[in-house]
């Protein structure tokens, strides 16, 4: 049965264990590493759910990270310059079947319609 849940703290164990490790875009460029669990934490208090999952029974087969620009310190060191105030950003998106490239479609409509 497929499904689509919101990325969390305690979902993100779903996902592949390159995803549940990168803090790409939760780093400044310029400061010391992140504490992704703490990002999470204080994402989680201030915005909700930071992205979606397709899974399919337990299977993960794709997940896409978005939310306010202000929450990805490294998208202020893009090289479009940083986004305005009010953006929301699509970080990343994963997927972990090749043969449902349809799943990201749906993550993006889910994301979207939040």
């Amino acid at each position: 049965m497929s499904d689509v849940q919101h990325l969390t703290g305690a979902t993100d164990r779903l996902r592949p264990h390159v995803c549940q490790g990168c803090a790409w875009w939760q780093q400044d460029p310029r400061a010391r590493e992140v504490d992704k669990a703490r990002w999470i934490e204080e994402f989680e208090e201030r915005f909700g759910s930071w992205g979606k999952l397709y899974l399919d029974g337990e299977r993960h087969v794709g997940s896409l990270q978005y939310g306010p620009a202000q929450a990805f310190p490294r998208s202020a060191s893009l090289p479009a310059g940083p986004p305005s105030d009010d953006a929301m950003l699509v970080t990343c998106a994963y997927l972990s079947d090749p043969s449902s490239p349809w799943a990201l479609q749906s993550l993006f409509l889910a994301c979207l319609g939040e």
